[in-house]
């Protein structure tokens, strides 16, 4: 071949290379902000009363509107994706984002609020499955765990966003002009994102819904495929009941300080999230033959690190371990993901990994949300017994035998973190 034409071929091949990182960074930008969007009530939330003269009922109302419209959208998010590619899914995402968060930052009323936050979560819902997909077909196999690491870590920065600079951001400028502002990063992220996608060959295929549902009925009837839900489920359920709901009161009643003050820990908690979803997420393309063997491993010492935070150890060794424990579960909690993704690829391919993910992600939220009434109920009620029955039924009542509750129930929720791998492993094999 002539010089030229090396020449020539090499810098096609680096554009290429520059293009599929450029059109990730589109998407992983777009899933920063809905990580944002999601989170943003606790920052904007005394600015928003105050402008609608409503209180913390209003507040609620701004955050449920998205979560009832990010969970209704998890399942249909993974047929899109595999039946429309990534591209035409991403776009129509950027579009309803920017759209509903300008019209939220312009509405007039409470219902005016509650509809352009739904239109926001049902864009943003299909962010992570089109994310997850892109980085199947743009990165080979042995990059796939380190990608869907960092793709993972986008998001904690739009949540840390949320956050210290949105309240600043608020405080200097208001809610208003800050959304107005996320909806015109949002436009020309959007345009970026046209110009660097590039179209799916499922979108121009004879593909359907109808044969993305067959092929998912398919899939769903396979054994290996709900291991792999039960190993994210149990995962997701066990380190968000204990680092998203019980782990600053029981820090706090452990140790009795501030709740401001036992955020500590779980400060070391996030960190450590981010840190594994990162170096973790490369071990898990080194141990692609072994997937099974490394998510048991993970599962048992997530299971020795909650054990580590029972009451009666948190007493003795002092605040200083129990941050510790919790930084080094966020650095196990953040590597489990990319290996579950993993999975979920070689289970369900490249062409239906968007389903798989959704199905993942809707098993662990009904998990979690059916396992905390269960958690609240059980601990008030030990409390109560071990306190000879005085106590009143409120969070402020629970003792050290409910802490100590909590800590046996997500052991027990543990539990289908090791049979799950199980279940995949034949198939794991097969694909290895």
């Amino acid at each position: 071949m002539p010089a030229s034409e090396r020449q020539a071929a090499f810098g096609t091949g680096v554009w290429l290379l520059d293009r599929s990182y450029i059109a990730w960074a589109t998407v992983a930008v777009a899933y920063a902000i809905a990580f944002l969007q999601r989170v943003s009530p606790q920052s904007v939330g005394l600015s928003f009363m105050a402008d609608f003269h409503t209180g913390a009922g209003g507040v609620a109302m701004l955050a449920s509107s998205y979560f009832w419209g990010y969970t209704l959208m998890q399942i249909p998010a993974g047929l899109l994706v595999d039946r429309y590619g990534v591209k035409r899914v991403v776009l129509g995402s950027l579009a309803a984002s920017t759209l509903g968060s300008a019209a939220f930052a312009l509405a007039p009323t409470l219902l005016d609020v509650f509809v352009a936050r739904l239109i926001v979560a049902c864009g943003d819902a299909l962010v992570f499955t089109a994310l997850l997909k892109l980085v199947a077909q743009s990165f080979s196999d042995q990059r796939f765990g380190i990608m869907s690491g960092i793709s993972q870590v986008s998001g904690y920065v739009g949540g840390a966003l949320a956050t210290t600079p949105l309240a600043a951001a608020v405080t200097g400028f208001g809610w208003r002009a800050c959304f107005i502002f996320i909806a015109c990063v949002g436009l020309a992220n959007l345009c970026l994102a046209s110009v660097t996608l590039r179209p799916d060959p499922a979108a121009r295929s004879g593909r359907t819904i109808g044969s993305v549902l067959i092929a998912t009925r398919h899939a769903l009837a396979r054994p290996a495929n709900w291991g792999c839900a039960m190993s994210f489920a149990s995962h997701f359920a066990v380190v968000t009941t204990l680092s998203g709901v019980w782990g600053i009161p029981m820090v706090a009643h452990v140790f009795n300080i501030s709740p401001s003050a036992a955020g500590a820990p779980l400060l070391g908690f996030m960190v450590g999230n981010a840190a594994g979803s990162i170096f973790l997420g490369h071990m898990a393309d080194r141990v692609a033959a072994a997937l099974d063997t490394a998510l048991v491993r993970i599962c048992l010492l997530r299971m020795l690190l909650v054990a580590m935070l029972l009451p009666p150890l948190a007493h003795l060794l002092g605040v200083l371990y129990v941050g510790f424990v919790f930084t080094v579960l966020g650095l196990v909690a953040g590597g489990t993901v990319p290996l579950v993704l993993k999975c979920t690829k070689k289970l369900y391919t490249v062409e239906l990994i968007g389903t798989g993910a959704s199905v993942n992600t809707t098993a662990a939220g009904l998990f979690a949300g059916i396992a905390q009434p269960v958690i609240g109920i059980a601990m008030v009620a030990v409390s109560q017994h071990f306190s000879n029955g005085g106590a009143p039924g409120g969070l402020s009542s629970v003792t050290d035998a409910g802490y100590a509750t909590l800590i046996g129930i997500l052991l027990l929720m543990s539990l289908p973190g090791l049979v799950g791998p199980v279940m995949m492993k034949s198939k794991l094999t097969v694909h290895s």
